[in-house]
C-alpha cells in the first residue's frame, strides 16, 4: 500500500508517497520527471517494496510540494531534496532517477548532503548545446482564456504517448502539466544544467537504462561517457513506461538494488 506524507524542507514541505517499511536494505528515492510529480512511480513502487522503504518525491514546486525561488536550477532541487532526507531519516539512499530525475539524482550522489549507495538512471538527459539552446529558447504555450493552450499542451501529451500507456495514465501525468508555472520552470532548470559533467562525476555503481522516448539519442551519449555503467535497452517501451511495465522496470531495478 501507498501512503503520503511530508517531511520539512528549507523551502516549506516536500510531499512524498511511500511504501514498504525499513529493511535490510537501503531507503529506495525516486526522483521524477518535470512537469510531473512522484505520482509516476506508483505502479511500481509495491514491487519494490520487499525489503526495504520507497520513496516517491514531489521535487519543489512540482506536485505537492512547495517551490523553491526562481531562478530553477537543478543543483537548488538536490540541495532542498538531499537536506530534507538528511534532517529527516540520515540513513544511507539509493536513488532512481527519471529523466529531469536523473539530473536531480547525479548532483544527490556528487554533493555528499546525504550518503548515496548506487544509482539508477533512467532516461538521462545529457543533451547537446545546441539542444539546451533550443529549450532553454522555447517559448511557453500562450495561455488564452478560451483554453486553446491546453488543447495544445494535450496534443504535445498525446504526441509523445508511450505503447502501452493508457489514457488514465497520460490523463495523470496532463494534469500534473496543468500547475501554473510548471513546464516553464522544469524546462529552465535543465537547460542551464551540464549533465555531461554531472554524470562522468558520479563515483558510485550506476545503471542507465535507455527507453525510447524524447531523450533516446540524449542516453545514448550517457552511456558512451560511463561505458562502465549497467545499462539496459529498454526499445519496446517509451514514456509512460512505470505503468505500462511495472513488473518489467521492477525487475530492472532489482537486478540491480538488491544487493547488500
Amino acid at each position: 500500500m501507498i501512503e503520503r506524507r511530508y517531511i520539512r524542507s528549507d523551502q516549506g514541505q516536500l510531499h512524498l508517497r511511500t511504501a514498504g517499511k525499513a529493511g535490510d536494505l537501503p531507503t529506495l528515492v525516486m526522483l521524477h520527471q518535470v512537469p510531473n510529480s512522484g505520482q509516476v512511480f506508483a505502479p511500481v513502487m509495491p514491487l519494490l517494496a520487499d525489503r526495504r522503504r520507497v520513496i516517491a518525491i514531489d521535487m519543489p514546486g512540482f506536485g505537492m510540494s512547495d517551490p523553491v525561488p526562481d531562478p530553477q536550477t537543478i543543483e537548488r532541487y538536490a540541495e532542498v531534496i538531499g537536506k530534507a532526507l538528511r534532517d529527516s531519516t540520515g540513513e544511507q539512499i539509493d536513488i532512481v532517477g527519471y529523466h529531469t530525475g536523473a539530473a536531480v539524482a547525479a548532483v544527490l550522489a556528487n554533493a555528499g548532503i546525504v550518503s548515496v549507495r548506487r544509482v539508477a538512471m533512467i532516461a538521462v538527459p545529457v543533451l547537446t548545446d545546441a539542444e539546451r539552446a533550443h529549450f532553454a529558447a522555447l517559448p511557453p504555450i500562450p495561455f488564452d482564456e478560451a483554453g486553446e493552450w491546453a488543447r495544445a499542451e494535450w496534443q504535445r501529451s498525446w504526441t509523445w504517448r508511450g505503447p502501452g500507456q493508457s489514457i488514465d495514465d497520460l490523463l495523470r501525468s496532463f494534469a500534473e502539466k496543468m500547475r501554473p508555472n510548471a513546464r516553464r520552470v522544469g524546462a529552465a532548470a535543465i537547460a542551464s544544467f551540464d549533465m555531461g559533467v554531472a554524470l562522468r562525476a558520479v563515483r558510485q555503481p550506476l545503471l542507465i537504462a535507455r527507453p525510447r522516448d524524447d531523450l533516446w539519442e540524449a542516453t545514448a551519449r550517457a552511456e558512451a561517457l560511463r561505458p562502465d555503467a549497467v545499462r539496459v535497452a529498454i526499445p519496446e517501451y517509451g514514456h509512460g513506461l512505470w505503468a505500462a511495465a511495472p513488473q518489467k522496470m521492477a525487475a530492472i531495478l532489482q537486478d540491480f538494488f538488491d544487493l547488500a
